[in-house]
C-alpha cells in the first residue's frame, strides 16, 4: 500500500502528514492528522470551488451584442455602397449617413462597455492567479515534506506499525489511522493537481483577455475614424443642400413628398381609429377627451427659438418657396420633449427629411407630430400625460441645424400650430 503511494507522490512532487501513531499505539482515539505549514486537504475540499461569477455571463452577452451590432453596421454600409450610383435622394443620403452614425456611436458604446468589463476581469484573473500560485506553493511544500517523511522512515514501517499490535482494538484503531493517513494524502494530491490546473486556466484566461483588450483597441480607432469620416460626409452634404441651388430645390421637393407621406401615414391612423371606435374586432379602445377644447391652451413642446413657421416659407437666397406644415423650434441637442397633451402613441418611426419622430393620437381624429429628435423615449401604444417627456431634441434628417419639428393635424389637414399655443 506505501509502495503505491511513494509512486503517486513521487509523480506530482511533494505533503506532510501527521506522526501521531503514539496516540495509536496507546490504544486512544487516533487524532486528525495534521502537518506543518498550513492546514491539510480534508476529504470535502480535494478540489477547490470555483467562485460563482456573472462577470463571465455578462462577458457572454456583450460579445452577442457586439456581433449583431457588428453585422448590422456592416450591412448598413454594404446597402450605402449598393445606392451610389443610383438616382440621387439628397435626404435619403442624409438619413442614411445618420443612421451608420447612430449605428456607429452605439457601436463604440458597446466597444467601451466590453472593453471595461474585460478590463476588470483581467485584474480579477490576475488576483486569483496570485492566490492560487500561494496555495499551490503551499501544497508542494507539504507533500515534499511527506516524502521525506515517508522515505525516512522506510517501506516497511506501516506493516511493522500493524503487527506490533497488542490486541485485536489495537490492530483495528491502527489501520483505521494508516487509512486516513492514506486518505489525506490522496486528497492533497487531488486538490494539488486541481490548484495546478486552476493556475494553468487562469494563465490561458489572462492571455486570452489580453488579446481581446489589443483586438477591441485596433476596432474602437476604426470605428472612430469611420464615425468621423461620416460626419464629415454629413456635414458636406448639408452645406450642399443649403449653399446650391440645384440641391436646395431637390431636397425641398424631396421634404414635400415626405410630408405628404406623413400624410398618408396618418389617414392610415385615422382609418384605424375610426374602425376602432365602430368596433371592428381585435381594436384597441379609443382614447377620450375633446382636444379641440385645446385650441389657444396648448403648452409649448419645447422652449427655444422659433426658426420655421407654417405655411410656405421662402428661401430669400434662391427665391424659391417650399410649404411647411409645421413649425421648427430651435432648441438646445438634449432638451427634453413634451407631450402637449394626453395622448396614445400610434408611431415611433425615421423618415426621409423627419428623421427620428414619433406621432401621438390625442383622440377625435387629432394628432401631434414630433421630429428631428435625437432620442425617442416612448414606445408604440404606450399612454403619455399632458407634459410627459416622450423624446430629446436632436437633428436627425434635419437641413436647419438642431430643432424641433412639430405638427398638429386633424386628420389629414395640418392646422397652425401656433393657434393652439397659449
Amino acid at each position: 500500500m506505501r509502495i503505491a503511494l511513494v509512486a503517486a507522490l513521487a509523480g506530482l512532487a511533494l505533503l506532510p502528514a501527521l506522526p501521531a501513531r503514539q496516540a495509536a499505539a496507546q490504544g486512544t482515539p487516533p487524532p486528525r492528522a495534521e502537518a506543518p505549514g498550513p492546514a491539510r486537504a480534508s476529504a470535502d475540499t480535494t478540489r477547490p470551488k470555483p467562485p460563482v461569477d456573472e462577470t463571465q455571463a455578462e462577458i457572454e452577452n456583450q460579445k452577442k451584442e457586439l456581433e449583431s451590432l457588428g453585422k448590422e453596421l456592416d450591412e448598413r454600409r454594404a446597402k450605402s455602397q449598393q445606392l451610389r450610383g443610383r438616382e440621387r435622394n439628397l435626404l435619403g443620403e442624409l438619413k442614411e449617413k445618420e443612421v451608420q452614425l447612430s449605428l456607429t456611436i452605439k457601436y463604440l458604446g458597446a466597444l467601451e462597455r466590453r472593453r471595461r468589463i474585460v478590463s476588470s476581469d483581467l485584474g480579477t484573473a490576475t488576483t486569483e492567479l496570485a492566490r492560487t500560485a500561494v496555495q499551490l506553493e503551499g501544497d508542494r511544500g507539504r507533500l515534499s515534506w511527506r516524502l521525506r517523511e515517508i522515505y525516512k522512515r522506510g517501506r516497511s514501517r506501516d506493516l511493522e506499525y500493524l503487527l506490533s499490535a497488542r490486541t485485536f482494538p489495537d490492530l483495528v484503531n491502527r489501520t483505521y489511522f494508516l487509512a486516513k493517513v492514506a486518505r489525506e494524502d490522496r486528497n492533497q494530491m487531488m486538490l494539488t493537481q486541481a490548484h495546478r490546473t486552476q493556475v494553468q486556466d487562469t494563465k490561458a484566461r489572462l492571455e486570452e483577455r489580453q488579446r481581446e483588450l489589443d483586438r477591441l483597441k485596433r476596432e474602437t480607432e476604426r470605428q472612430r475614424r469611420s464615425q468621423k469620416e461620416l460626419a464629415l460626409e454629413r456635414r458636406q452634404l448639408l452645406s450642399e443642400i443649403r449653399s446650391e441651388r440645384k440641391s436646395n430645390e431637390q431636397a425641398a421637393a424631396e421634404l414635400e413628398r415626405a410630408s405628404k407621406r406623413i400624410q398618408a401615414l396618418i389617414g392610415e391612423l385615422e382609418k384605424r381609429r375610426l374602425a376602432q371606435e365602430r368596433g371592428a374586432p381585435g381594436g384597441v379602445l379609443p382614447l377620450y377627451g375633446d382636444f379641440s377644447k385645446n385650441r389657444g391652451r396648448l403648452p409649448w413642446p419645447v422652449t427655444g427659438k422659433l426658426v420655421g413657421n407654417f405655411g410656405l416659407m421662402k428661401n430669400t437666397r434662391f427665391g424659391t418657396a417650399t410649404y411647411n406644415s409645421g413649425i421648427d423650434i430651435a432648441a438646445k441637442f438634449g432638451t427634453p420633449i413634451a407631450a402637449v397633451s394626453k395622448a396614445r402613441v400610434d408611431l415611433v418611426t425615421w423618415l426621409d427629411g423627419y428623421g427620428k419622430c414619433v406621432i401621438l393620437n390625442h383622440g377625435g381624429g387629432f394628432y401631434t407630430l414630433y421630429a428631428h429628435a435625437s432620442e425617442i423615449l416612448v414606445a408604440v401604444g404606450r399612454e403619455v400625460a399632458a407634459g410627459e417627456v416622450i423624446g430629446k431634441v436632436g437633428d436627425t434628417g434635419s437641413t436647419v441645424g438642431t430643432a424641433l419639428h412639430f405638427e398638429i393635424r386633424q386628420g389629414k389637414t395640418a392646422l397652425n400650430p401656433l393657434d393652439w399655443f397659449r
